[in-house]
């Protein structure tokens, strides 16, 4: 049998290799022994561009300069063949390249062309081979069989590397899952990944909402026309009976199915060219559900839509996603728990506290009246109640402030700022200008704008300074800004870097914090200044553990104190209109 080797040689290639690149480029100079052509090349087409574009070729007149090339797909006049073939899906052979009307002059001595449809395991075109001589009618029967059977080595081929790239995607997730700590990055991720994965249009994520009762959007990209406000509830419209019924759905034309309802969309009906939704499950209940949809391409040759393979790979990305949100969701609960415990001991000790504040002052009103009923009253001795009196009601003052600045530290209004211009407000007039204490800046401006709470994050840093100023008489107090790198996640306690965190350093020149009270310095009432209840550090560390931060201390003892702040960065920024287009 005829070029059983070159076969051979290809199958373990095919079956083997886990890089395509290469092995296509073997195929078209196994193309070329085949048929006995000059050149051979493979166009490929890209559902993200809408044209193909040539990804390999050998011979004499192969140039890579060549690779990239823009190749349309139609049966225009001077298209191309590759482009006639890309389009009807058959194969051609042109006799004489100068006598052929579609013909598009690529390399200069061809003569003759033969070129063969690429199809995946879903009959649609992903390509074109190509083959062609420098001689008239060089191609006839055997060499379209064999040409054929070589186009589909490289739709197996190019099958293989979509599962790869599928599989890539699917671990890509779950590392999402092990290291985002909210929804939000969590979702962030996901969608990311999957839209790059499987070259969306538009995607969007729909969850269960307890108040609302209602499943409502929680992320989306690539909308036109999408509410913020869209929600569904359980079986209103397709997207509402996939979240009910947790079952998914594939539709190419939406409007002729009985559940469809048109509520809220990412871009008009009438765009569609596919329609996909999985159910996002955990155990036996529906968190909601993924939609991803692709518009019509302005070619009508080229196929966009779905496949059971996009339907297979959402539905394991949707999986990983519920049980990623169902892990989070259970540390939360767990959290809240543990928070409702400390409440009861910080409830208990700070009624202690501002009960002893207040029978101080009830002896200060006591003795007030006595020195009130005298004649004649000792004024000065009147005086010094009433300034014992006053001052008992600032410290009330400040423990009750600082009690409503840890119970308020979590709840955080984010928005869009630069985190820099927050740390000079914090520190803007927090020494005075005689001061013996120097206050020094070192902020890196290339630290992008991100989402945060300015005023919780102003907070923290005037309490880190006011707290450093406590135990200095002189010398200097340093904030640093900059970007986190793999050491400080280390040193923060994470087991691996966790995506783009900025650093906050705000070190001093004090005595130090001991060791044995480094591990308890956060804690209520761990403190040994006079002023407030000794909720400062807590106050800090409750603000950025709501932005999902980290802050540590790690300075030594003698050189001085050294507080490190890592702050998430992320944005969620969506250009989203605020009403519905109801359709």
């Amino acid at each position: 049998m005829p070029y059983i080797e070159e076969l051979k040689e290809l199958t373990g290639l095919v079956l083997f290799s886990k890089d395509a690149g290469p092995v296509l480029y073997r195929l078209c100079e196994i193309a070329q022994i085949m048929t006995g052509a000059k050149n051979a090349m493979i166009a490929e087409f890209s559902e993200n561009l809408g044209f193909m574009a040539l990804r390999a070729g050998s011979g004499a007149d192969w140039n890579p300069e060549m690779l990239g090339e823009r190749i349309d797909i139609g049966v225009e006049e001077h298209q191309g063949i590759t482009a006639y073939v890309a389009a009807t899906g058959k194969t051609f052979i042109a006799p004489d390249v100068r006598a052929e009307k579609r013909y598009r002059k690529v390399i200069e001595s061809s003569r003759s062309e033969l070129a063969a449809p690429i199809f995946d395991r879903h009959r649609r075109v992903r390509g074109v081979l190509n083959v062609e001589s420098d001689e008239l009618d060089k191609f006839g029967a055997t060499e379209k069989a064999h040409l054929e059977l070589l186009a589909m080595f490289a739709g197996l081929l190019m099958d293989r590397e979509d599962a790869r790239i599928r599989e890539q995607a699917l671990l890509q997730v779950s590392v999402a899952l092990d290291r985002a700590q909210t929804e939000e990055e969590l979702l962030q991720k996901v969608t990311i990944i999957t839209q790059k994965v499987m070259r969306v249009t538009a995607y969007s994520i729909f969850l269960w909402d307890e108040q609302r009762q209602a499943f409502v959007l929680r992320d989306t990209v690539g909308s036109s026309t999408l509410s913020k406000d869209a929600h569904y509830l359980p079986g209103e419209g397709c997207t509402g009976w996939v979240c009910q019924f947790g079952q998914p759905i594939l539709l190419d034309d939406p409007t002729k199915d009985p559940r469809w309802r048109g509520r809220y969309l990412e871009f008009p009906v009438e765009e569609i060219a596919s329609f996909l939704a999985v159910p996002i499950l955990t155990g036996n209940r529906c968190l909601g559900c993924i939609r991803a949809i692709r518009r019509k391409p302005e070619n009508p040759f080229i196929d966009v839509r779905f496949t059971e393979d996009d339907t297979n790979l959402l539905q394991a990305i949707a999986e990983q996603l519920g049980a990623g949100l169902e892990k989070i969701r259970s540390v939360e609960k767990l959290v809240n728990a543990e928070r409702m415990a400390a409440w009861g001991e910080l409830s208990a000790r700070s009624a202690h506290m501002i009960g002893n504040r207040i029978f101080a002052m009830m002896g200060d009103l006591n003795e007030l009246r006595f020195i009130l009923s005298q004649d004649p009253i000792p004024r000065e001795k009147g005086l010094k109640t009433l300034s014992d009196l006053q001052n008992s009601v600032k410290k009330l003052e400040e423990m009750l402030q600082d009690f409503r600045d840890f119970v308020t530290a979590t709840k955080l209004n984010p928005t869009l700022g630069n985190i820099n211009e927050v740390i000079r407000t914090a520190t803007r007039g927090i020494l005075p200008p005689d001061s013996p204490i120097e206050l020094v800046l070192n902020l890196d401006e290339s630290i992008p704008e991100f989402e945060f709470d300015a005023q919780k994050i102003e907070r923290a840093i005037s309490e880190l300074v006011e707290n450093a100023t406590h135990f200095m008489e002189k010398g200097r107090i340093t904030i640093t800004t900059g970007i986190a790198s793999e050491k400080d996640f280390l040193e923060a306690g994470f087991a691996r870097p966790v995506g783009n965190y900025s650093k906050i350093v705000v070190e001093d020149e004090g005595p130090g914090i001991p060791n044995e009270l480094k591990a308890r310095i956060f804690d209520p009432y761990q403190t040994t200044r006079v002023r407030g209840m000794g909720l400062g550090l807590s106050i800090v560390k409750g603000i950025i553990d709501a932005h999902r931060g980290r802050i540590y201390e790690c300075g030594e003892v003698g050189k001085g104190a050294r507080f490190v702040i890592l702050l998430p960065i992320h944005s969620n920024q969506q250009n989203i209109p605020g009403d519905a287009k109801i359709l």
